[in-house]
């Protein structure tokens, strides 16, 4: 035997008893699935193959199985690997690998715990994050732009994108019909288009470009007013378009105290000051109650809802998801939002109505994941309630979400016939429910890369016992795998979020609540 066939033998060679049959690894790229990887475990550090990682991240890989050198390219950045070694090095930088590389079927093999670590992040322009329970790799670009996020108010709409620090932007008008913002070197996490359609903001988009990121807003009709302003904490870019006869000032903030600091400690102590109340002659223009938005995530606790193909439980998606739409509502500043739970506990479902029914609550919005026997189901659909199911496939959902009664002790078929008798005095939240479900699929549709399945109605148990507005949102299948590897992606469920807090946004203009 040659010392070159010895050679490339030996790199083949790895200790047999601690490695671990090759299984497939989810991957999810700035939100999307992607082919899975081929994966293997020597020990407790699992390896991913190097071509397939630098294809996840917008790379190519040159593997040389002479000299053992592996080539990891980047945006026009190199780094080198040796197998059997511990160091990289990109340029006169080097890097500490958790495990050395491997070799096995004449392929390289690099530790995942070093593709999702910091330095390597750093260098790539990429964050990851690798979820062993469900073996998926989610990636995402180091954004220094964004997210976007549209909000609708009466009369004006604004559109806030979030910036980091040093990250500048300009905006301008282009032409009577938008406005573009343009932040040289600014990374965004993709490239996106939403329509906004709310009568003043047609749609936005962002796109990457070589050298710079791009807002582009199309307002409704052309000749709108508009203003840009820079806010903190966070640090972020806000863009308000104004309707027909709109001024820039017209929103006036709430009266506030004003606290005037001493020069000295031997100043006088501080004095608030407050707006002046108008005269006695003036009526005051009363402003309409804030509204109370209650957010329920399915399951939680000793019932962990649907368990997907890889292991994904639906209960930590709902609350992940519930966690990023009350996020979103606060930001509003017009709504206030509660949670039927913020941690991984069990809430029995009467508990959950009862407690938007105590608060007196105007809106209820339960979230859930789909399951379903064939595995080619997917998509979303949002709920309202009723007594006659829309469609066969809606009456056995409610059946199954209704089913954790009996985790509570209670024979479902009793409590669902107290509900019924509670929902028949409930006429206006019946007639309401589906009109919220409408605009929330509405806005998810706009938003979340998922098939739409539609509005429906059926019988569920939470839906029945409160008295608001209420709807349930099955955001995917956790029995479809690419559906599943969506809900695992958190700028999947930031979007399904956006589009529900959308959806609620709409509803209560309709209703006449932003005033």
């Amino acid at each position: 035997m040659s010392f070159l066939s010895f050679l490339t033998a030996a790199c083949l060679v790895l200790p047999a008893a601690s490695v671990r049959a090759a299984e497939e690894v989810a991957v999810i790229v700035s939100g999307k699935p992607s082919s899975p990887a081929t994966s293997f475990k020597i020990g407790s550090e699992l390896y991913l193959e190097a071509k397939r990682a630098g294809s996840i991240y917008g790379g190519q890989v040159y593997w040389y199985p002479v000299s053992g050198r592996v080539l990891l390219t980047v945006r026009g950045r190199t780094m080198q690997f040796v197998v059997d070694s511990d160091k990289a090095a990109a340029g006169n930088q080097t890097f500490t690998l958790p495990a050395p590389v491997r070799v096995r079927a004449s392929r390289a093999f690099l530790p995942i715990s070093f593709l999702i670590s910091e330095p390597f992040g750093r260098w790539s322009g990429y964050d990851a994050r690798y979820d062993a329970g469900t073996r998926t790799l989610e990636v995402e670009r180091r954004t220094t732009v964004g997210p976007v996020r549209a909000f609708s108010y009466k009369g004006r709409t604004r559109l806030a994108l979030s910036l980091a620090p040093g990250a500048s932007y300009q905006a301008v008008a282009h032409g009577v019909g938008a406005v573009e913002v343009s932040l040289p070197y600014g990374v965004v996490e993709g490239d996106d288009r939403v329509d906004v359609d709310d009568g003043i903001v047609d749609s936005y988009a962002v796109k990457q470009e070589s050298s710079r990121a791009r807002l582009s807003i199309r307002f409704a009709e052309k000749g709108l007013r508009w203003r840009a302003a820079e806010l903190s904490d966070p640090r972020r870019l806000v863009v308000d378009v104004y309707g027909p006869g709109g001024e820039p000032g017209d929103e006036t903030p709430a009266p506030r105290a004003v606290e005037t600091k001493p020069a000295s400690s031997t100043a006088p102590a501080p004095v608030s000051v407050t707006a002046p109340t108008a005269p006695p002659a003036v009526a005051q223009a009363q402003k309409p109650r804030r509204r109370i938005v209650v957010i329920d995530p399915g399951h939680g606790g000793k019932d962990p809802g649907a368990i997907g193909t890889r292991g994904t439980y639906e209960k930590t998606v709902n609350l992940a998801v519930a966690l990023e739409l009350a996020k979103v509502l606060r930001e509003r500043g017009d709504m206030d939002v509660v949670l039927t739970r913020e941690d991984d506990v069990f809430v029995p479902l009467s508990d959950r109505s009862a407690k938007a029914n105590d608060l007196e609550a105007d809106i209820f919005v339960s979230l859930h994941c789909n399951a379903h026997r064939n595995r080619r189901e997917n998509g979303f659909e949002v709920y309202s309630v009723s007594e006659t199911a829309s469609d066969p496939a809606a009456e056995e959902l409610a059946a199954a979400e209704n089913a954790a009664l009996k985790l509570e002790g209670k024979r479902p078929e009793d409590e669902l016939a107290k509900q019924v008798l509670l929902a028949m005095t409930k006429t206006e939240m019946v007639n309401e429910s589906p009109q919220l479900a409408v605009f929330a699929e509405r806005g998810i549709a706009k938003r979340a890369e998922v098939d739409d399945r539609g509005a429906k109605q059926a019988g569920f148990y939470v839906l029945r016992g409160t008295h608001a507005a209420a709807i349930l949102v099955e955001m995917a299948f956790l029995s479809h795998p690419k559906d599943e590897a969506k809900l695992g992606s958190r700028r999947f469920r930031r979007k399904v979020a956006e589009g529900v807090a959308a959806g609620i946004a709409d509803y209560a203009r309709k209703k006449g609540w932003l005033d």
